[in-house]
């Protein structure tokens, strides 16, 4: 009978939705508020990857002990499904290193914009999805791009995007938008190192390419 009971249990969480899973971890109205929050990121998976514990914490239901075992659970998550953490450079030393974290991107049906943040020996702070769908000057700001690198103290950032064609050969909007954040940059104080644009046929770097 246990057993049974136990495979009713398994069964509801291998069909349940993310909220509903989180809702065994956290108060219903916690639930929600992450629910808004990896709402505008994509999915929980990347809400956990690209928010600090310290930012979690601030989260009504959450705090300092809740966040770290948030992270906790997900790092034991992703070393279950064989996540090798010796793929991710230790710092960004070329933009082989920025196409390496972002090679998932390579084969999105639309257009990602994210911003990889650095420490001022370019290690990996965290990553920030910007926005998703046709990039214009609506969606990619320099209030967007730089607001997650202001919090958390960020020295340098690199510039991240797909082309779902496959075709990474720049446009003149690419361009344009790429001037626009080295110059909101230096205004801040936070070096814009390089804009890749990663697809299926490889990738374009604007450091390397001399448009940056």
């Amino acid at each position: 009978m246990r057993e049974a009971k136990d495979d009713l249990v398994m069964g509801y969480f291998s069909e349940a939705s993310d909220e509903e899973l989180l809702s065994w971890l956290l108060p219903e109205a916690t639930v929600q508020e992450i629910a808004a929050e990896y709402g505008t990121c994509g999915h929980l998976r990347q809400w956990l990857v690209n928010t600090q514990p310290k930012e979690m914490a601030v989260i009504r239901g959450i705090g300092p002990k809740k966040a770290k075992q948030l992270q906790a659970l997900y790092e034991l998550m992703r070393r279950c499904q064989g996540f090798n953490k010796a793929k991710v450079p230790p710092a960004i030393r070329s933009s082989q290193d920025v196409v390496q974290c972002f090679r998932q991107l390579s084969y999105r049906t639309q257009e990602e914009f994210h911003v990889l943040l650095l420490n001022t020996k370019h290690r990996i702070l965290s990553s920030s999805h910007v926005a998703t769908g046709i990039l214009d000057g609506a969606l990619v700001t320099p209030r967007e791009v730089f607001a997650r690198a202001i919090k958390l103290a960020a020295a340098a950032v690199v510039l991240v995007h797909n082309h779902p064609s496959g075709d990474t050969t720049p446009s003149q909007e690419d361009k344009v938008l790429t001037a626009r954040m080295v110059e909101a940059g230096k205004i801040l104080g936070i070096d814009v190192l390089d804009h890749i644009i990663v697809g299926h046929l490889g990738y374009s770097s604007a450091k390397e390419d001399c448009w940056l």
